[in-house]
């Protein structure tokens, strides 16, 4: 099977794309292409360095997904408490994950080996206690292992309302503690490797903005808009966004067929890479040297003429070839 599902991937190479961008002199051939099958709505990559695996979540079908790049395998595990918004590994426990599903942040117990369909859980914490319409979105973990996460009103009819959404920073104590308020959908994080400034994205704004961060408190400051789409021609919301080793950040935009790599300093966009998905979620660096970045994209709610166009939608690619590296993820720390 595994021989097989491999022979597949290798096959499915749907676009190979002349970037016309240029970085240190050179114009780069970056290929792109699709490493699983379509699911519903792909989102929030994290890549576990020391297995090599890339982990994301499928939000509306409740599922975690892994992949092993080096056979094209992925294997899921179903989360019956609610929708998935965002998975991370934890620190020094291989079988461990810790999940936001519904507003609970929960500890998932799975190998990833296998399929899951009854994956075992524990609630650790909740957030938005003071309602119930919304659900926790996208996260990720600073240096000092604190899980950074945010939440959304629940979509309705293909609408979100406004406001009702909260950025939350939680650490081994469990005690969620309010960072941005209110926010409409919490989306894109990103720290630099200096570990002084923080990149965070509410979609809606269309912007992205900066904070200085002091990583022993972990508090931000000083908040700054340092990309704003509505001042350009670039179509769709900012997503999901991560930052390579030269602090340049790579931000997906849904609804906009788009990977785009913004300088934060300049507020120049360098670049942008064509995605075979209108609706493109989120991004990280992968493989050995963390020079493969892999895309998350939304099968999820498209019209007859969007499946038509994009049949891929939902599917994770590959980029490679855009003379980038990433920074390692952080894995949560907890008590154990």
């Amino acid at each position: 099977m595994r021989r097989v599902i491999h022979k597949y991937v290798l096959l499915a190479s749907v676009l190979v794309a002349l970037v016309h961008g240029r970085r240190h002199g050179w114009e780069h051939r970056v290929s792109v292409n699709r490493v699983t099958d379509a699911f519903g709505l792909s989102e929030g990559p994290h890549w576990d360095q020391r297995t090599q695996k890339l982990y994301f979540v499928d939000i509306t079908n409740q599922y975690i997904r892994r992949l092993d790049p080096a056979t094209g395998e992925v294997n899921s595990a179903y989360i019956k408490h609610g929708p998935v918004g965002v998975v991370v590994t934890v620190d020094d426990t291989p079988d461990k994950l810790v999940a936001g599903s519904g507003r609970d942040v929960i500890l998932v117990s799975w190998d990833g080996d296998e399929n899951e369909a009854n994956t075992t859980i524990e609630v650790l914490c909740s957030v938005d206690t003071d309602r119930n319409q919304t659900r926790i979105n996208d996260g990720k973990v600073d240096s000092h292992g604190r899980f950074w996460l945010g939440t959304m009103a629940n979509e309705v009819n293909g609408q979100v309302s406004p406001n009702e959404g909260t950025l939350y920073r939680i650490d081994d104590k469990l005690e969620p503690k309010t960072e941005v308020t209110p926010v409409s959908i919490s989306n894109g994080l990103a720290w630099d490797k200096e570990d002084n400034k923080f990149y965070y994205i509410d979609s809606p704004t269309r912007q992205v903005v900066g904070y200085d961060y002091d990583p022993q408190a972990g508090t931000i400051s000083n908040k700054k808009v340092i990309f704003d789409l509505n001042k350009t021609e670039l179509q769709g919301v900012p997503d999901g966004m991560t930052i390579d080793t030269d602090g340049n950040l790579w931000v997906a935009l849904f609804g906009g067929h788009h990977v785009i790599h913004v300088n934060p300093k300049t507020g120049k966009l360098l670049r942008k890479v064509k995605i075979p998905a209108e609706n493109v979620t989120s991004v990280t660096f992968g493989g050995p040297l963390l020079e493969t970045l892999y895309v998350t994209t939304s099968g999820y709610n498209l019209t007859a003429q969007q499946r038509k166009t994009t049949p891929y939608a939902g599917a994770v690619f590959a980029l490679k070839g855009l003379g980038a590296r990433g920074i390692l993820a952080n894995s949560f720390k907890m008590n154990q």
